[in-house]
């Protein structure tokens, strides 16, 4: 309780300071001669005030955000029975990762996708389903091959005793929804959903889903040819000026063996080891709520170790 109170106080003095240009698109500066320029943490922390009858999937949704991340900054709140009138902390707020060719990211630990605008020197982002344990959404660097609207499905072999059927039509019951951005990684691709509160949670046969409203969004912004890379990394570090954020998600397909260990590895990677606070990362690690908490700060004078800014 005690690092969720820090976070939300020092976030929402950060939220001030950033804008954003809509719900889904933020202004990053991953690179600047001046350190106090540098801006990795996008987003901000908001306040909602139930509404009559919503639960934590209903407020999630409206503001951007998966079930899961909602309900893992809100471990303690019933889903589904909230009270009328309460407010509700809602943590929009990323740490944009790192990346090699800015186009599209997706990132499996923290469910969300990310859709850079390089001339505009902003991000889109959108929270995004991906596969299970058993049918893992593939790692690597792909390419946009195919996009469809309203596409048939054809429903992989293992599936097909519960659809009774090869095909699946275009239409409102399709599990993939009104768009398809097929995927070099046959069989695999970024689409819709017939089931938007699927949205944001680890249960996918290893496509992306994304809300309705998303995919039609970023259906019309991704050509053929776009690189899409998807990435495995559960411990982020970010910068806003010269304050450094660590955010931290679970380990879904188990990959880490010791996630201290790892961010102990991303932060020497990244340069930053001598600036931070191992104890509020510790903390971090721990909670793995996946909200950027400030852990340290880079010196103000250019003495010691320059930090890496490989952090988007």
């Amino acid at each position: 309780m005690r690092v969720k109170t820090f976070i939300i106080a020092v976030l929402l003095f950060f939220a001030a300071l950033d804008l954003s240009l809509a719900q889904t698109e933020y202004r990053y500066e991953p690179a600047a001669k001046d350190p106090s320029r540098v801006s990795t943490v996008i987003g901000r922390m908001r306040v909602h005030t139930v509404l009559p009858g919503e639960t934590l999937l209903d407020i999630a949704r409206a503001h951007g955000l998966g079930f899961s991340e909602l309900q893992a900054f809100h471990p303690d709140r019933d889903p589904w029975l909230l009270e009328e009138g309460s407010r509700i902390e809602i943590p929009a707020l990323w740490i944009v990762p790192t990346a090699k060719h800015r186009a599209i990211v997706i990132n499996v630990p923290e469910m969300r996708l990310y859709r850079f605008h390089a001339k505009r020197g902003t991000v889109s982002t959108y929270p995004v389903t991906v596969g299970e344990e058993e049918t893992q959404t593939p790692l690597g660097t792909f390419r946009v091959v195919e996009k469809e609207e309203d596409p048939e499905w054809n429903i992989p072999p293992k599936l097909r005793h519960k659809y009774r059927t090869k095909i699946m039509p275009a239409g409102p019951d399709n599990p993939i929804g009104k768009y398809w951005l097929g995927l070099s990684a046959r069989g695999y691709g970024i689409h819709g959903t017939d089931n938007p509160w699927s949205v944001g949670r680890i249960l996918s046969n290893g496509c992306i889903r994304l809300y309705p409203e998303d995919i039609e969004k970023l259906y019309p912004d991704v050509p053929k040819g776009t690189i899409v890379e998807i990435l495995y990394e559960p411990v982020k570090f970010g910068f806003k000026g010269r304050v450094i954020f660590a955010e931290v998600h679970g380990d879904p397909y188990g990959f880490i063996e010791d996630m201290k260990e790892q961010a102990r590895l991303v932060a020497k990677r990244q340069g930053i080891e001598d600036y931070v606070n191992w104890e509020k990362i510790d903390e971090v690690v721990e909670s793995k709520n996946g909200v950027p908490v400030p852990v340290g700060a880079l010196p103000k004078g250019g003495d010691g170790k320059k930090p890496s800014r490989r952090s988007s």
